[in-house]
């Protein structure tokens, strides 16, 4: 009736509609299919996915197993070859510090020293080859240094002729010694550079001009010393320094009595630390910590008077059949008496007394040695020593060790200059007491000595000993101060 009525108005108006709404239906079944191509595409994907994921998880579970024997493994190398401070900087990155680091041994890897050893022994093959196929121009360099050495001068040869023959005695020779006093005349004919390496033993000993000369000649140099050891002799006085040093303005801390070559090349080094006493610390470069000659106390002993504890202790303990060690421990024999200059006559008999107990115990002569501080002493042990035993000042035993060690302090009784100067620095004392590798006795007097520098802070570390002498009468043998005699 509505049609009929709007003259199929309303009919057209129903058919647009409907073809409206027949469109929309069409893009939504379209775009329905679409959807269902795309979900059925991400279920296949999704499937992949689930398979790769599974083939993932299957070798993180085979990765994790292998990591865990790798773990497990490098813990049991760790363990074994005391390298604790690698593992914990594979774990964390951080390398770490202090005695367990500075003990440890980096490069203890199995079959490492002999790869090395095989690689050795294949350059001395190649140099025997080398050798045997030119053994007359060998022969004609090593026969023209010689003459060289031997002080031969010659003219109209050139220097590469020269330096030739040089490299041909460093071949058959890698290292050749010599002292500083003697290198300018040994090696005049090699000029700047022409030297591979310069090894430089006990440089905290060596004034600084003492090494130029074999330092110009050297492309690379390694000085090793110790700068809390004894310091250069200089003979030419403070004041005559002091007087050259003003006109050309030179910095003060670079008059030689206050510098050795270890300390100017220390000065040059990025990499070390500041090594001493507590109040009197220096720069030292690529400090070697760990101290491996001396047992306890002499360890302690040195580590406290100089090094501020930063020494790492890494002595190992002899086998008994190795060497004989006198069963009276480390100790300080107490002995009192007038002086005559810086000898004490009772010291004198004290060590008598005691060198006789450590015959009587086994102890050869060839493994103790009696030092002192002053020249007078070392003149009266002369006399007195006919046995064949090292003896001398502390100076002549720097660079040496012996097992037993006796160190007589002497030093002028009616003056304390003499014994203030022995500890105004620790190095005296810190040669004395790491010279000892088993044994360390003291003899002095032990009231005065401990009001001193540098003794006071280790004499618990000494503890006291009385020795019988001929003319005390005391109880013979070795015995605690303060014990009873049985």
């Amino acid at each position: 009736m509505v049609n009929l009525f709007s003259l199929w108005g309303c009919y057209r108006q129903w058919k647009q509609e409907l073809d409206l709404l027949q469109k929309v239906l069409d893009a939504e079944e379209r775009a329905s299919t679409i959807v269902d191509l795309k979900a059925k595409r991400l279920r296949d994907q999704l499937a992949e996915f689930d398979k790769v994921l599974a083939v993932s998880e299957a070798k993180l579970q085979q990765l994790q197993h292998a990591a865990k024997a790798h773990e497990e493994q490098v813990t049991t190398l760790a363990e074994k070859y005391k390298a604790a401070h690698f593992l914990a900087w594979l774990r964390t990155g951080s390398i770490g510090r202090g005695p367990e680091i500075e003990l440890a041994e980096p490069w203890v890897v199995p079959g490492w020293r002999r790869a090395r050893a095989r690689v050795f022994i294949e350059a001395l093959h190649l140099h025997k080859t080398f050798f045997e196929l030119e053994p007359k121009r060998v022969r004609a360099n090593l026969n023209f240094v010689t003459s060289i050495l031997q002080g031969t001068r010659y003219r109209g040869v050139s220097q590469d002729a020269i330096r030739s023959a040089w490299a041909t005695l460093f071949m058959v020779v890698p290292v050749l010694s010599s002292t500083f006093a003697s290198f300018a005349r040994t090696f005049s004919t090699l000029g700047a550079g022409e030297i591979g390496w310069l090894l430089v033993d006990e440089a905290g000993q060596a004034t600084p001009q003492a090494a130029v000369g074999a330092l110009w000649r050297s492309r690379r140099a390694v000085l090793v010393g110790d700068p809390l050891q004894l310091k250069p002799i200089l003979s030419v006085s403070d004041a005559a320094l002091e007087h050259m040093r003003q006109p050309f303005r030179v910095d003060a801390r670079w008059i030689p009595s206050g510098q050795s070559a270890q300390s100017v090349a220390d000065q040059g080094s990025a990499v070390g630390k500041m090594l001493g006493p507590a109040g009197m610390k220096s720069w030292v470069g690529l400090p070697l910590v760990v101290h491996r000659r001396c047992d306890r106390p002499m360890f302690e002993l040195a580590n406290k008077i100089a090094y501020d504890g930063a020494m790492v202790y890494g002595t190992s303990t002899p086998s008994p059949e190795k060497e004989t060690t006198a069963t009276l421990p480390t100790g300080w024999i107490n002995v009192r008496g007038p002086s005559d200059g810086n000898w004490v006559e009772a010291e004198g008999r004290a060590l008598k007394a005691l060198l006789a107990k450590l015959a009587q115990e086994g102890v050869a002569a060839k493994d103790i040695s009696v030092i002192t501080p002053f020249q007078d002493v070392r003149n009266q042990l002369q006399v007195m020593l006919r046995q064949p035993m090292v003896f001398g000042t502390i100076h002549t035993m720097q660079g040496k060790e012996s097992s037993v060690v006796v160190l007589v302090l002497g030093g002028n009784s009616e003056s304390s200059r003499a014994r203030e100067w022995a500890v105004s620095e620790p190095n005296l004392v810190n040669v004395a007491a790491t010279r000892a590798k088993r044994r360390l006795y003291v003899i002095g007097d032990r009231a005065d000595w401990s009001k001193r520098s540098i003794f006071c802070k280790v004499m618990h570390l000494l503890p006291e000993y009385r020795i019988s002498t001929p003319s005390t009468g005391t109880q013979a043998g070795g015995v605690p101060a303060k014990s009873s005699v049985p």
